[in-house]
């Protein structure tokens, strides 16, 4: 019988942050959109409590998840940015600087990010530290056949524009060895 180890996820809590433009705009300020929206809304489809819940950053994926807060298990994928990008890094990967298309698992390619990531690495190569900061500008379209929209977005009907900055804070640990 073999014994496999299991590597955890390095998470990070991420801030999503920016004004999205609803249909007609009323010249008022625009609303704002939040990581808040994206982990009350999987809450919700989960029937899990929303204080419960972070939005991270996988940096070895290069996507974006909500998880359990204490534990760091997986709830749900919510933008991935590993599919199409290209990044310039220094010889040691320590420094990169990223652009890359946004995708959702429902509606593909939605818009895009630049950024710029900072890791730190320990002498058998695990992550110790990621700051990862940048902007992001993505669209719901009109003739979008999902229904999965934010409740805070269901007060206007699409497209929406969003537009915005993100950026990386304090590890979640992954205490499910997943």
């Amino acid at each position: 019988m073999q014994t496999m180890a299991l590597k955890a996820d390095d998470l990070f809590r991420m801030s999503w942050r920016g004004p999205y433009i609803p249909p007609a705009p009323t010249g008022r300020s625009s609303p704002k959109a939040s990581a808040k929206g994206f982990y009350q809304q999987i809450a919700i489809d989960n029937g899990l409590d929303p204080r419960s819940l972070a939005f991270v950053y996988r940096p070895q994926k290069h996507d974006t998840a909500v998880v359990v807060a204490a534990t760091g298990a997986f709830v749900a994928d919510v933008i991935q940015m590993e599919y199409s990008y290209t990044e310039v890094s220094n010889t040691t990967q320590t420094k990169i600087v990223r652009q890359a298309f946004l995708h959702d698992e429902h509606r593909g390619q939605i818009g895009s990010a630049f950024g710029t990531e900072s890791a730190r690495y320990d002498s058998e190569s695990n992550l110790l530290s990621d700051s990862f900061h940048g902007t992001f500008q993505y669209a719901i379209k009109d003739n979008d056949p999902y229904s999965d929209i934010p409740s805070w977005l269901e007060a206007f009907s699409p497209p929406y524009v969003f537009s915005g900055t993100f950026s990386t804070g304090a590890r979640v640990r992954d205490l499910t060895g997943n």
